[in-house]
Order: structure tokens, then C-alpha cells, then sequence
């Protein structure tokens, strides 16, 4: 059989991709087609266009590559992780076997309002219209694959898709490539690690707050993201132009006690996940469908009333328990072969889409 996974580059869902390819079960009697939309060509056409805004060139650039992937068809199946809207006026779609996952839907995107600055139109009876439109496409997927419970419960309330075509699975890591290192030891130096390319959404400015006011000492914070940024304190580092799986990227997380992500408003959480499979505990804050990632209280702390006290509370604990980090690195790396190797869960979907079609 001849599945088409139409699969994005952007970050986060770049790392997503770049495991389903890496991990696809080829035993399983489906040859993949993989239809990557990158969103820009630096130099084409598309994006040299005067007074076009930069958001309808991408639109227009996706739209493109989706179709130019779909003419290597007939596909029995059709897989999209891209946004729904991304994909919805493909009539070959609506014609064929469609499956989708998803961390958010629209409307959870527009509750998020600044963060990610996705709005409702402005005109209602256009927004009503969009509405109907993004119903219509859901309901006529075969299978929907949400990442979270949060998701999953959009799904179901907000655009009447019904629950028996809803299997919430997480995207999940490599958890060969993210592991603990044998030699990992648990001294009261503690290496607490950020990774948030979108710095201020995740929270980086809370950590840098926390740096200042903590009384918590013998700790060192590692930041990485995208975001060119200079602080002068000699406890913190700052790492720029790490990609998605770099090997250095990969070290600093088996090298960590402790992973801290404040974020200020997430769908769900990729780099927990990682952190998770490589023996971490997580500090995470309860936005989105982050509250599936981590077993409050066994595999880090989820805090839902976010502050620089609440957060401080959380990894002065861990800090200077090395007993309970230890604790929570065992459970955390069980949790994540079970609930996020990449490798069981994308096998997984593609059972249930083969029994759905």
C-alpha cells in the first residue's frame, strides 16, 4: 500500500517529521511517501512578490508543495501533520482514506491571543463561515491523532467530531538517540537546563528573574534558544544555533540534573518529552496540553499558579535533593519508553489507520 505523509519543517514539528522518517515501520507492508512543506524557498518567485504579506506567501508556498506531492499519487492513505488549514482545499483530500494529527486546534490558537498571535476574523459571519469549514474537514477525516486530552477534548466540543474517530498519541522522541549517559552522576552541583526557541513565550525572562531572587545555590542554568541574548552572570550560559537532534543538543541534556520550562503558553511540550527520555526531571508550568507530559509529584513538578515563587519552590526542592532527582530521573525515563518512544507510538497509528481504511 501507498501512504502520503505530508509533513512540515518548522520547528518543533520538524523534529516530528525527522522521526516518523527515522522510525517508520517498514514491516508493516506501507510504502511512505513523504511530502515535506517548508513554507518558504529562498528566491522563488512566490516569495519575491512586492507587497504581499509574508503569512499569504507561505500559505501560497505550502499550498504548492502539498500539490506537487500529491500528483505522485493515488495514495491509499493520507497522513497531515500540518495545519488543517494548510491542507483543506485540496479536493484530492476529501476524495481519499485522510488521517491528521495535531497539538491545538484553531480555536484553542485564538484563545491563546498574543502568544501566538492567531486571532478570529474580525467579521463574524466570516469567522462563523470558517467555522463550518474547519467542522466539515475534521469530521471528514477517517482518524484524528491529537497529541493531548486538551486537544482531543477541542475536537470534541468545539467542532462536534465524535470520539470514536479520536486517538490521542503523542508525537513522542527517539528515546535511543535521548538517554541517559551510564556515567551520569547525581552531585549537589546541579545543571538545570531551558530549551525554548521562542525565549519570551517559554518563559525565559521568569528563569532570568528567578537567577537574580533565588537563595538556591550550587546550580548552574544552560539556555538554549534562538534568541541572541547577553547576561552577565557567570552561573548561566547561553547557546544559539542548536537545530533540531543536534548531537551537542542531545549532550547538554544527558549532562542536566534538572529541565525548567515556565512557558507562558505552549500546545504541548516536545522538548519535556525529550527531557523525560533522557532521565530528567521536568518543571513544567500547566498551559495548553502540557498537563499530559509529566506525572505531577514522580516525574517533575506541573505548576499551575506560575511565579518566580512558585517556580523557585519547585527546583529549590530538586536542587538540593539529589536523592529525589535521582527518584524522579528513574521514573522519568520509565515513563517516557512507555508513553513516548517515537517508534511505538508512530507504529501504533499506523495500525489504527490500516484498520480504519
Amino acid at each position: 500500500m501507498k501512504f502520503a505523509f505530508i509533513m512540515s519543517e518548522e520547528v518543533g514539528l520538524r523534529t516530528q517529521y525527522l522521526n516518523w522518517k527515522g522510525n517508520f515501520p517498514h514491516d508493516l507492508g506501507i510504502e511512505p511517501h513523504w511530502i515535506v512543506v517548508s513554507f518558504n524557498k529562498p528566491g522563488g518567485w512566490i516569495e519575491n512578490l512586492p507587497g504581499v504579506p509574508p503569512f499569504i506567501k507561505s500559505r501560497l508556498r505550502a499550498a504548492i508543495e502539498i500539490r506537487q506531492g500529491l500528483k505522485q499519487g493515488p495514495f491509499d492513505a493520507t497522513f497531515v501533520a500540518v495545519h488543517s488549514a494548510m491542507t483543506g482545499r485540496h479536493r484530492y483530500l476529501s476524495e481519499n482514506s485522510c488521517f491528521s494529527t495535531l497539538d491545538v486546534t484553531p480555536k484553542q490558537l485564538h484563545d491563546f491571543g498574543d502568544f501566538y498571535g492567531k486571532y478570529p476574523s474580525k467579521f463574524r459571519s466570516l469567522e462563523n463561515i470558517k467555522h463550518r469549514s474547519r467542522c466539515q474537514q475534521y469530521n471528514s477525516y477517517k482518524g484524528l491523532f491529537p497529541w493531548s486530552h486538551w486537544a482531543a477534548n477541542s475536537l470534541t466540543d468545539d467542532y462536534g467530531v465524535p470520539n470514536n474517530k479520536i486517538h490521542v498519541i503523542p508525537p513522542g522522541v527517539d528515546t535511543a538517540r535521548w538517554a541517559p549517559t551510564a556515567s551520569k552522576s547525581y552531585s549537589q552541583n546541579c545543571e538545570i537546563l531551558f530549551v525554548g526557541s521562542d525565549f519570551d513565550r517559554k518563559g525565559g525572562q521568569l528563569l532570568i528573574d528567578w537567577a537574580k531572587e533565588t537563595a538556591a545555590t550550587n546550580w548552574h542554568l544552560n539556555i538554549v534558544t534562538r534568541k541572541s541574548i547577553s547576561i552577565a552572570d557567570s552561573r548561566i550560559t547561553v547557546h544559539n544555533n542548536l537545530s533540531s537532534n543536534d548531537p551537542r543538543l542531545v549532550e547538554l541534556y544527558q549532562s542536566s540534573d534538572i529541565f525548567a520550562l515556565p512557558t507562558l503558553a505552549d500546545c504541548y511540550s516536545i522538548a519535556g518529552m525529550e527531557a523525560l527520555s533522557c532521565g530528567l526531571p521536568v518543571v513544567l508550568s500547566l498551559t495548553g496540553g502540557t498537563g499530559d507530559v509529566i506525572k505531577d509529584g514522580k516525574t517533575g513538578y506541573l505548576l499551575e499558579d506560575l511565579s518566580v515563587s512558585s517556580f523557585d519552590k519547585a527546583v529549590t526542592k530538586l536542587i538540593g535533593d539529589g536523592k529525589l532527582r535521582l527518584e524522579m530521573a528513574v521514573a522519568a525515563r520509565q515513563d517516557a519508553t512507555e508513553r513516548y518512544d517515537a517508534a511505538k507510538n508512530i507504529r501504533r497509528t499506523i495500525k489504527i489507520m490500516l484498520e480504519s481504511i
